[in-house]
């Protein structure tokens, strides 16, 4: 079986490009929830010496020298761009694993590496011209020599996106012999520190070593991780990745909060929007933990990081009924004399809806078939008209405290107010072209 690996270039600022050609060639830099840390960056900036996740105020000059596009996070829009990628490549692929956001391994038939290499241009092409995402694919026998294949892709302008791993065993070798051990996906600074102790140095002494010898010392992830830098596939390709075992929502504040009722309305949001992936996955949660977190970056300030949970009985996707909990939690970790960061919620032991042990007479609220329909109905509207379009009183109206995104792109691909506008222009026209002087 062949496999490969697809790899969004710069996801994040190719997804800014796609929608705003004008922003060809130049420097890209997008910013974390909050406008905080440079969290992507376009081959230019990464040129210009931007490092990543550093605080933006630490390079906004040189953003500003250079003339670097700086973007707010549109999550939305880069998880909108996500699905069409994964759908252009489904549409090759016998099976697909979406690995993350902008990863996705792949799985074909046997063929020689010629083919594999015109398979893997013509995959590269597809989701370019389908989407405006520009992606780089690693082929190989398994997923540890896909990722070193896509790897060595991006890194040789020469292979044009696309990296096939020779099956000749012995060119594959003469390849790892170039690769440090420690280099390798899945080897970390302990792994590749004992590799080393052990006279393994490059991925071709990893692929070399008996696999008994490597379960020695690294146990049964090092043996596997041998027989992958092999050849020897160990590795499943899982397209259904089972259902969640907890969800997350969790922002920064755009300023600090020292209000409780603040608080309690950031809580409340984060617990409805909780609710809401429960409902679009049909899942139901027993338990929700919130948390607050004061900014671990002002050490000259008070700092705490407590959390509270509350059990819930019977185990519900009731956005009001975890607005509830969290409300009931907010008493149990609000100090006052803090200055707070961040907070959200987490929700564990989620089971499918409609499967949850109902709760024993008297001992919990019994689910309602009317707060569930007007759930559905909330979830209808906002689907039409845009998230929190209904929502939670609890929630808050003016909500001061959310994060700043004062650089967000104003376009979207699934709100047809702000698609971007094509202009077609007559090449039959001869424009003037204006000078401006000083």
């Amino acid at each position: 079986m062949l496999r490969a690996l697809a790899d969004c270039n710069n996801f994040y600022a190719s997804c800014e490009r796609a929608l705003n050609p004008a922003l060809e060639g130049v420097p890209i830099v997008v910013l974390s929830n909050n406008d905080g840390c440079v969290v992507a960056r376009s081959a230019e900036a990464k040129a210009l010496g931007v490092p990543m996740g550093a605080p933006f105020f630490q390079v906004r000059r040189l953003c500003e020298a250079h003339g670097v596009h700086v973007a707010s996070s549109n999550f939305a829009l880069y998880g909108d761009f996500s699905e069409r990628v994964m759908e252009a490549l489904a549409s090759h692929a016998r099976d697909i694993e979406i690995y993350s956001v902008d990863e996705a391994f792949m799985g074909f038939p046997a063929m020689p590496d010629a083919d594999a290499l015109a398979l893997g241009r013509r995959i590269r092409e597809d989701v370019r011209a389908r989407t405006g995402i520009t992606v780089s694919i690693g082929m190989a026998p398994t997923q540890l020599l896909c990722k070193l294949a896509n790897e060595l892709a991006k890194g040789d302008r020469s292979a044009g996106g696309v990296r096939v791993m020779p099956s000749d065993p012995a060119a594959r070798l003469e390849i790892l012999r170039g690769v440090p051990a420690g280099d390798l996906w899945g080897v970390g600074p302990g792994m590749g520190a004992r590799l080393r102790a052990h006279g393994l140095v490059t991925a071709a002494d990893l692929a070399e070593a008996e696999p008994g010898r490597l379960r020695s010392f690294l146990g049964v992830v090092g043996e596997r991780l041998g027989l992958e830098a092999r050849g020897v596939a160990c590795h499943v390709l899982r397209e259904d990745q089972g259902p969640r075992k907890s969800i997350l929502s969790s922002r920064s504040f755009g300023r600090a909060v020292t209000d409780r009722a603040e608080l309690g309305e950031a809580l409340a949001h984060h617990a409805a929007h909780a609710a809401a992936k429960l409902r679009e996955d049909g899942l139901v949660a027993a338990t929700l933990v919130a948390f607050a977190r004061t900014n671990k970056h002002r050490p000259d300030l008070p700092q705490l990081r407590p959390d509270a949970a509350v059990r819930l009985d019977p185990p519900t996707d009731d956005a009001s009924r975890l607005a509830a909990a969290a409300a009931d939690a907010l008493g149990r970790l609000w100090e006052p004399g803090y200055e707070w960061k961040k907070a959200g919620v987490c929700l564990h032991e989620l089971s499918p809806a409609g499967r949850s042990q109902p709760s024993l007479p008297g001992l919990g609220p019994e689910a309602s078939e009317a707060r569930r329909r007007l759930m559905a109905a909330m979830d209808k509207v906002n689907a039409e008209l845009g998230r929190d379009a209904l929502r939670l009183a609890s929630t808050g109206i003016e909500r001061a405290w959310k994060g700043r995104s004062e650089r967000r792109t104003d376009l979207s691909t699934t709100d047809p107010g702000k698609l971007p506008t094509a202009k077609a222009v007559d090449p039959r026209v001869r424009r003037t072209r204006i000078r401006f002087h000083e």
